[in-house]
């Protein structure tokens, strides 16, 4: 029996050691995986990575809103680049007057543009107008109907935590247009017919931006 103790004891505690060391391991994956899906700040002008001139084209979303209300919608337009000669960059929106999002762009002096891994996010926020949700008691309603989360800024500007870049701004100008704006066929043909009336452009300064 002592022999066989002699024999069963070092096992043992050989097999708890490894199941520890498995332990660790599985530990500092996990936690590797955390901090890899973390949004992190990055400076736009040195390292931001898209083509200006597709990068809108990613099916984006902007939000809009503060702790107390937000509503987002995918957009599909824009710009990024420069205003006034200001040192910070600046990015353009553009959203029809029709759109329940225009309300909050009123309202509201910042906003953030939001790109996701997921396409059912931009996919969801382009069919489904915040109307739709307008009774609810929470604050973005229409983001949690598609169970999102909701986080804020330091300047209480909401974005989503399942985005993988984020993008906030404050919005310097908007201008109004209207049909008097046109100056060549391509805006009259397009607003031809649209019956969610001619966009307007907000100009905003980038305040931060952050990826995954």
């Amino acid at each position: 029996m002592n022999k066989m103790l002699r024999f069963l004891v070092p096992a043992v505690m050989l097999a708890l050691l490894a199941g520890c060391g498995d332990r660790q391991v599985q530990d500092n994956e996990k936690q590797e995986t955390t901090m890899n899906t973390e949004l992190v700040p990055f400076d736009v002008q040195k390292d931001f990575a898209d083509n200006g001139f597709t990068f809108f084209t990613k099916n984006l979303v902007l939000c809009v809103g503060d702790t107390t209300e937000s509503n987002a919608m995918t957009i599909g337009w824009g710009g990024i680049g420069n205003y006034l000669g200001h040192e910070r960059p600046a990015v353009t929106v553009y959203v029809a007057p029709a759109r329940y999002t225009y309300d909050f762009m009123e309202r509201h002096n910042r906003f953030t543009i939001m790109e996701f891994d997921d396409p059912e996010v931009w996919q969801f926020f382009g069919k489904r107008s915040g109307r739709e949700f307008a009774d609810s008691t929470v604050a973005d309603p229409k983001a949690a109907a598609m169970g999102l989360h909701v986080a804020y800024t330091e300047n209480g500007t909401p974005y989503y935590e399942e985005a993988s870049l984020v993008i906030e701004c404050e919005t310097m100008t908007a201008w109004h247009q209207t049909e008097r704006d046109f100056r060549n066929r391509t805006p009259r043909e397009w607003y031809d017919g649209f019956e969610a009336g001619i966009h307007t452009v907000y100009i905003g300064e980038v305040l931060g931006a952050w990826k995954r």
